[in-house]
């Protein structure tokens, strides 16, 4: 269970995220959940910087070959938002709500400035840093990204994919 769980995680989250959310929500609430992050900053929070990174790598740039867009756009991204997202939960030792929603707040936070950046600095259309969207793509992901880390973290324990002694350690 262990070594298919995370490939199935992302798959799912892939699916999910391309081909239902569209279909459930309209446009202007679709841009404010991205389940890759959500999954990118879980990973990180669990397993530390390093695998935060690789499955942001990994998720973010089968996600932009998903969607059709410009390849590395969300791979960068998400590749912020895992390392930032391990990072403050080695800083932070996220046992507690308030240190847990920082490091989610802040891994989501840079992802989104760094995916708004690359748009800018490409002069491709996308959300500004000040715009609605922006702040709508925040507040989603960060709440999902709260409620799903902590659903997927008591999933994991409960079925063995973690020990005990891995969800206090970091990296």
């Amino acid at each position: 269970m262990r070594f298919i769980y995370l490939p199935v995680l992302f798959g799912m989250a892939l699916i999910l995220q391309s081909a239902v959310i569209p279909i459930i929500l309209p446009n202007s609430l679709a841009s404010g959940f991205d389940l890759p992050l959500v999954i990118t900053v879980h990973v990180a929070l669990t397993r530390g910087k390093t695998r935060g990174m690789l499955a942001g790598l990994l998720l973010g740039y089968l996600q932009d070959a998903m969607s059709g867009g410009v390849l590395g756009f969300n791979g960068l991204s998400k590749i912020v938002g895992g390392f930032t997202g391990g990072y403050l939960k080695e800083k932070f030792f996220v046992r507690s709500m308030a240190h847990r929603t920082a490091s989610v707040a802040g891994a989501v936070f840079l992802a989104l400035l760094s995916k708004s950046a690359l748009y800018s600095l490409f002069s491709q259309p996308g959300p500004s840093f000040l715009s609605t969207q922006f702040f709508w793509s925040f507040t989603g992901c960060t709440l999902l990204a709260l409620v799903g880390h902590v659903f997927l973290e008591r999933f994991e324990t409960v079925f063995g994919i973690r020990a005990e002694e891995e969800l206090s350690l970091g990296d």
